[in-house]
């Protein structure tokens, strides 16, 4: 049932999403979906996840999500240099913490105890147009979450302050089977530049590993690796589970004029949710398997979208059976003409 009209203040709304929060329309509906009355919710979650959720106690209450546009601005000269840009990392940070925000908010208005299955997307909206170092600011990113909030007894939580993760239903059960609950989701950004990765053209003719693009990689992925480490430790946690690392190397022109050495580009994006032990934890004795959903949870690899990593379609099995049977087929014939 859509909400009546509302006299909105706009330039009010405005205000509170500049000040990290949600547009009033989002809040009072929020609040219907909360209220004495609830109506059909919607949710992201897959037949398995929604299966898997419930068994692990939880019951789904609405969809939930947060956005953030955010405008990276004016980026320093550094070509020349070897080091993280804290301008381009600190962008990508704070824009995931505005929209993380945003859907804590979202989820603490429906009353839930968690968010789980949180989808992650992120685009750049305007790249700068002067390369790397000395931009005019005309970068944008747009980052979005979307994910479910349940109500979960069992967690540990405080009242008004919902656990985000991006555990999915099959994950949340296999938690809450073994004693554990997500404390929150910890997330980090790092874009590293290395100046001339080949060195001088003396060095090209050598066979060998490429030691400054090793090291810029490695530096990357330390720096992110601490600061996600530094964030369990806040939570208190004492693991952090399903890790999504992605590291995108990229060669990109010096910069400088009639420079023919090119520097290297290194963006490490990593996400994951910390978890620790239930107190007084007591193990089932017996263990309550859906039998119809267990055989269908895909193993290995996250879902990203519908398609799972690392496991191929049926069609694209199918195209798969098909070129090899033409191929053997063209073997065949060869061998027939000799």
């Amino acid at each position: 049932m859509p909400l009546p009209p509302q006299n909105i203040d706009l330039r009010q709304s405005l205000h509170r999403v500049r000040q990290g929060g949600l547009p009033i329309r989002a809040e009072l509906r929020l609040r219907e979906e909360a209220g004495p009355n609830p109506h059909l919710f919607t949710s992201d979650l897959s037949v398995n996840e929604f299966v898997m959720t419930r068994q692990a106690g939880a019951t789904p209450i609405s969809q939930v999500m947060g956005s953030s546009i955010f405008h990276v601005g004016k980026i320093r000269d550094y070509k020349g240099a070897t080091g993280e840009v804290t301008v381009l990392s600190d962008a990508h940070r704070e824009a995931r913490r505005l929209a993380l925000s945003r859907i804590w908010q979202e989820a603490r208005a429906v009353g839930a105890d968690a968010v789980v299955g949180v989808r992650l997307a992120e685009r750049l909206v305007t790249k700068g147009s002067h390369g790397k170092g000395g931009d005019d600011g005309d970068e944008i990113l747009e980052f979005t979450v979307v994910g479910t909030a349940v109500h979960a007894p069992y967690l540990r939580v405080q009242p008004g302050n919902p656990i985000v993760s991006d555990l999915n239903g099959q994950d949340l059960w296999a938690l809450a089977s073994a004693g554990y609950q997500p404390c929150g989701l910890v997330y980090d950004y790092c874009h590293y530049h290395t100046w001339h990765v080949l060195g001088d053209s003396s060095s090209w003719s050598a066979a060998g590993e490429v030691r400054a693009a090793s090291q810029a990689i490695d530096t990357a992925r330390n720096l992110v690796e601490t600061r996600v480490e530094k964030q369990a430790r806040a939570f208190q946690a004492e693991f952090v589970v399903g890790d999504d690392i992605r590291i995108r190397v990229k060669e990109v022109p010096c910069g400088y004029g009639g420079c023919k050495l090119n520097d290297l580009d290194v963006d490490v994006f990593w996400i994951g949710t910390a978890v620790r032990r239930v107190a007084d934890y007591k193990p089932p004795t017996k263990l309550d398997v859906p039998p119809m959903i267990l055989g269908m949870i895909p193993l290995g690899g996250k879902k990203r979208g519908e398609i799972v990593e690392g496991e191929e379609s049926e069609s694209a099995e199918l195209e798969k059976q098909a070129r090899e049977a033409e191929e053997k087929a063209l073997e065949a014939d060869e061998k027939g003409e000799e």
